[in-house]
């Protein structure tokens, strides 16, 4: 039998780290003070029943109130709060209870990747929480979850998966025009938390996703499916009750069938094992090391002997040279004590473990299949010197040629920045694969003549652009990766857009013929006639760069990649708002805002002008307009044509100082020659309509 486990197996940094608070409260423990957890330590019964052991019983929040009340000062009581957090409700009677001085105190080991979610939640949604909706991804019965959504001060949607998301918000019309804010449970399914957070930006014109699933919950994800990908059986440590367990569970069992979920040592289905097969085994983040260890050792103990049970029943000898595979069966701070099958025992000492200075042995498990390259044996102590960092090199340079010839994007750190005799800065270099790559400074992505060392100590995706030969290093581009994953950002961008869909975009240059507006990874033109529906000369009369506007697209070029955006809402068409508030026969107050030969222009509402022609100024005949009228008076008129189709309205004073007595003048008419399309004002601007 071959065993392999996960190196992510066991206890998270969150729990790890609880455990060490709880375990200090316990050795500064007075003789006389009482000790309990706010609920399960963690999800896992073997913890729990260990601390009752101990005597830190669990208690429910019902039983919190008297427990603190009976506290005394020579009694006193300390409640410590598991890594799942508590409300902010919860936090606040704490909180109480410890300013009553009543002998009472609360230790919290909440998660910091918890604790920055709820500030997260708390930050987001405090400011204008009517215009916001807090979307949290995942079990709304955890006490994570319930515990988040305490902290937000704006509708909150709590949605299990992707299904439930989309039946939720699909049921919310009013929702559409609000800003989308999504956090996740720390151990939620990583593949169900991307479905949901893609549904969230492609529906929503505002959407601020947070990537919340703990670092550690990834890796486990990821790990377990490679894991049961390629070995016969997988066991999964853990209690049934545990979050991130049951995904590890749901995970493996999809690709692997013979997938066992084991929360004690009595479930482990040896029956099921056999000694020639590759076994796999995880566990959850409250899972003991404990517990690992006793698995891998009931399963030897089934087998007749540890060589057996990692699915080789013969010795044979090794020499210098030669390439083994060994299992880790004990590990110090100096070397790793591997069994290869042999006579003799493997050491792989900490200087041939990796090129990585800040490599260390405990970086593995007892448990761990490893493979090195034998540099040295010694038949009389029954050892051979193993060498992993040899054998990495080798296989890294074959990956380094393999990424350049396929054009692969590798990954690593920038550890120093490359100079020249002079002293001046002339790339960085990048470690990855156990190889320096040179990074030229124009392909660094800073731009010329800024500085390339705040990349130092940074992660970055490179492509290898040239082998490197005859001594010299590889050479590999920032800059390539970064415009491959713009372009694709684009290309990702464009399949998403539609006519009529809005966004809220950044004015990001003026013209005078419209202004550019980034919404997103590219940027769309509003026209200035699709700008605004009032008077203005230049675009730069209504916007300024920087400003956020709401815009639609009108149209798309997708062939040469042009947007055209409109801001004007038909709603707001003046011309609509007048037509529905007034009809002919009407008596309006108007603004005279222009004065011409034959009449004058007045203003019935913001974006309509009408025109007073001069025979309809006054009940006499008059030479000028001007003689009557003046620019900025306010006078009243009656409203004697409206022309839809070209938009023209023929307003008359003198109808409401007598009777006509001529016959009505049409607008067309009293133009005459010239029509009111051409009343223009300083500017060459038309101001009629």
């Amino acid at each position: 039998m071959n065993i392999i486990v996960a190196k992510g197996a066991g206890f998270c940094f969150g729990v790890r780290r609880a455990y060490k608070i709880l375990d200090d409260v316990v050795e500064k423990k007075a003789p006389s003070e009482h000790i309990f957890t706010l609920g399960n330590f963690v999800h896992n019964p073997l913890i729990v029943e260990e601390l009752k052991n101990r005597g830190i019983p669990p208690i429910d929040e019902n039983e919190l109130k008297e427990i603190a009340k009976n506290s005394t000062k020579e009694s006193p009581v300390t409640v410590v709060l598991r890594t799942h957090g508590v409300t902010k409700q919860l936090a606040d009677e704490l909180d109480k209870y410890v300013k009553a001085d009543i002998g009472f105190k609360y230790v919290d080991c909440t998660c910091p990747c918890v604790s920055k979610i709820q500030r997260t939640a708390k930050t987001e949604t405090s400011k204008d929480p009517e215009k916001k909706i807090l979307v949290i991804i995942g079990d709304k019965n955890h006490p994570e979850v319930k515990a988040i959504k305490s902290y937000s001060e704006c509708e909150t949607i709590i949605a299990s998966n992707f299904s439930e998301l989309k039946e939720i918000m699909e049921a919310k019309n009013e929702a559409s025009g609000k800003e989308i804010i999504c956090v996740a449970q720390t151990t939620q399914k990583l593949t169900e938390c991307k479905l949901c957070q893609n549904y969230l930006l492609n529906r929503f014109t505002i959407t601020r996703i947070y990537d919340t699933i703990c670092k550690v919950t990834e890796e486990r994800q990821t790990e377990v499916e490679k894991l049961a990908a390629k070995v016969d059986m997988m066991i999964i440590l853990g209690g049934r009750e545990s979050s991130n367990t049951n995904k590890l569970y749901e995970i493996s069992k999809k690709i692997q069938p013979d997938t066992f979920f084991v929360e004690r040592i009595s479930e482990l289905p040896l029956d099921c094992i056999a000694p020639n097969i590759n076994m796999g085994i995880t566990a959850g983040a409250s899972t003991p090391d404990s517990l690992i260890e006793e698995a891998i050792k009931a399963m030897n103990e089934k087998n007749e002997n540890f060589a057996e049970l990692f699915g080789e029943s013969e010795m044979h000898l090794i020499k210098k040279g030669d390439i083994v595979k060994g299992i880790v069966v004990a590990i110090n701070d100096r070397e790793l004590k591997v069994d290869v099958n042999s006579n003799i025992t493997g050491i792989i000492p900490l200087s041939e473990l990796s090129d990585d200075n800040t490599a260390k042995t405990t970086d593995f498990k007892v448990g761990d299949e490893i493979e090195a390259v034998v540099i040295k044996t010694n038949d009389s102590d029954g050892v051979a010197e193993l060498s992993k960092k040899i054998l990495d090199s080798r296989a890294n340079k074959a990956k380094v040629a393999e990424a350049f010839e396929n054009g692969e994007i590798i990954e690593g750190k920038i550890t120093e920045v490359a100079v020249n005799k002079e002293g001046v800065a002339k790339g960085l270099i990048l470690s990855a694969l156990s190889t320096k790559f040179f990074i030229p400074a124009s392909q660094t992505g800073i731009a010329k003549g800024g500085d390339i060392s705040v990349l130092l100590g940074t992660t970055q995706k490179v492509k290898i652009t040239e082998k490197g030969s005859y001594g010299k290093r590889p050479v590999a581009s920032i800059s390539v990766v970064a415009k491959e994953e713009k372009n694709a950002e684009i290309e990702k961008f464009w399949s998403t857009l539609c006519e009529g869909k809005t966004f809220e975009g950044t004015v990001k240059s003026i013209t005078d013929y419209g202004v550019f507006v980034n919404i997103g990874p590219v940027d769309g033109m509003v026209h200035k006639s699709e700008l605004s529906w009032k008077r203005f000369r230049v675009p730069s009369d209504i916007v300024s760069v920087g400003d956020k506007i709401n815009v639609y697209i009108k149209e798309l070029d997708a062939d040469k990649k042009r947007i055209s955006l409109g801001c004007k809402k038909e709603e707001e068409n003046p011309w609509k708002i007048f037509t529905e508030k007034y009809k002919v026969g009407d008596v309006v107050n108007v603004k005279i805002v222009n004065i011409i030969t034959y009449g004058a222009f007045a203003e019935i509402i913001d974006g309509v002008d009408g025109l007073i022609h001069i025979s309809q100024i006054a009940n006499k005949r008059i030479g000028n307009p001007a003689e009557v009228l003046h620019v900025g008076d306010e006078v009243e008129a009656k409203i004697i044509e409206i022309d839809n189709d070209k938009k023209k309205v023929s307003l008359s004073i003198r109808v409401l100082s007598e009777p006509e007595i001529e016959d009505e003048v049409t607008v067309d008419e009293m133009n005459g020659e010239e029509s009111v399309n051409e009343k223009t004002d300083e500017t060459g601007e038309n101001s009629a309509e």
